[in-house]
């Protein structure tokens, strides 16, 4: 007896001194900026990263993960094809919020609305596939809550199959976790669905709330929601190099930090598991310096870019018209003759020699701003009047000096004829 008390004295003590390996602790040191978030190895179930990790929110269209489970659980066990004509009621065609456009009384196939759930976001879609199932809404959303139990999902409550606001319905970061692992584990096939970027139905095309598709390498899912309540949820994952990572991001104020967050999570969960990855953060710092810097640029030197872009049109419009560029040799001779010719029509115009006509503004005088006349300016037809006012009177001018010459000529042919024309008149 006393021997197997000192035998298990020694294994207790041998167990103390054995590492405890703690699967739950979080690796990775990030800050989200978000109510809620969780990262996850889906290979090995490792969390790397959780911030308040069981913090109760409402899930909004996340919520359509676990509707797409039950709908692929169906149709794998029978009851349901994709090929099934939906029925749309009212009910469905008047659900509210992010739609894909279903008219009450027209039936639509099963892979339409899955489509239409998966990258829509169809509320409408979500209310017809519930009622083609299950007979009604409620019995759909009695299903959910009974899977949910099933998946783990402990602090998790739903009353809608589409996520739209009611009262008491709940979920956390880590049971969405949950749920997301065993979607992509049982309908793996769903993924191709998911990752894509844009759908159309009658004519209407809907982008992909999941703006890490096509942004973020690798990433080829989940689903987006968002309510008043809660804010901007995501759920998004990855696949490198055989690696998949799993982020959950509940709570974020705008889609934009929701994206930001997920994808920087992303990285960090590839670097800690040793798959490629990115360096967002420096990745971001350079962008925004070097935008910065471009921006600043483009401030201190606008007025330069402006006159090289103005001098660059100005050529490429000589190029187009088959004219050629004055040399730097023939510029000169071009002003001096400008100038001549400039101060030639001042002359003419001073002299009363040809009228003054402006015909464009390039060759208004200094004082005629907008077709006014300034103070000592004379118009075009004030101008040509004066010069024929000033031609009658060198006109008349030269013919009395012509009379007066001849006057002076008669005189001095006939010294007497003045002193007789004198003394007669007196």
């Amino acid at each position: 007896m006393q021997r197997k008390r000192q035998f298990l004295c020694v294994l207790l003590l041998f167990s103390f001194c054995l590492p405890i390996p703690q699967i739950s602790q979080a690796t990775v040191n990030q800050h989200v900026n978000a109510r809620s978030a969780i990262l996850l190895d889906m290979a090995s179930g490792r969390v790397l990263f959780e911030q308040n990790a069981d913090y109760l929110i409402a899930p909004a269209s996340i919520t359509k993960i676990l509707t797409l489970y039950l709908v692929f659980e169906a149709i794998k066990q029978g009851h349901v094809s994709l090929s099934d004509k939906v029925e749309v009621s009212r009910r469905a065609a008047s659900a509210g919020g992010s739609r894909m456009g279903l008219k009450a009384g027209t039936r639509v196939p099963m892979e339409e609305l899955i489509k239409g759930m998966a990258v829509v976001s169809g509320n409408d879609a979500c209310v017809a596939a519930a009622e083609h199932i299950s007979g009604s809404v409620e019995r759909f959303v009695g299903k959910m809550n009974a899977k949910a139990r099933e998946l783990g999902m402990t602090r998790s409550h739903f009353m809608t199959p589409n996520g739209l606001p009611a009262e008491g319905q709940v979920t956390t970061a880590r049971d969405i976790a949950r749920l997301s692992i065993a979607y992509m584990h049982r309908f793996p096939e769903s993924l191709t669905i998911h990752s894509m970027q844009s759908y159309a139905y009658c004519r209407r095309s809907h982008h992909n709330a999941n703006r890490l598709l096509g942004k973020c390498p690798g990433v080829d899912g989940l689903k987006t929601g968002f309510v008043c309540a809660a804010g901007y949820n995501i759920s998004a994952t990855a696949k490198r190099s055989n690696t998949r990572i799993l982020a959950v991001v509940m709570g974020a104020r705008n889609p934009w930090v929701r994206c930001s967050e997920a994808e920087r999570l992303i990285e960090a969960g590839f670097r800690e598991t040793g798959a490629p990855y990115n360096d967002f953060n420096v990745a971001t710092t350079a962008t925004a310096k070097g935008r910065a810097a471009s921006a600043g640029g483009r401030r201190g030197a606008g007025g330069v870019q402006r006159a090289l872009a103005k001098k660059a049109g100005k050529q490429n419009r000589l190029a187009a018209s088959g004219q050629t560029k004055l040399t730097a040799s023939k510029k000169p001779a071009l002003n001096d003759k400008k100038k001549i010719n400039n101060a030639a029509k001042k002359s003419t115009a001073k002299n009363g020699k040809t009228p003054s006509r402006h015909a464009s503004g390039k060759n208004k005088p200094a004082g005629v701003v907008s077709g006014k006349k300034s103070a000592g300016v004379k118009s075009g037809a004030a101008t040509a009047k004066t010069g024929r006012n000033s031609r009658a009177k060198s006109a008349k001018y030269n013919r009395e000096e012509a009379k007066t010459a001849a006057r002076k000529k008669n005189n001095k042919a006939v010294p007497h004829a003045h002193a007789l024309k004198k003394r007669a008149n007196g």
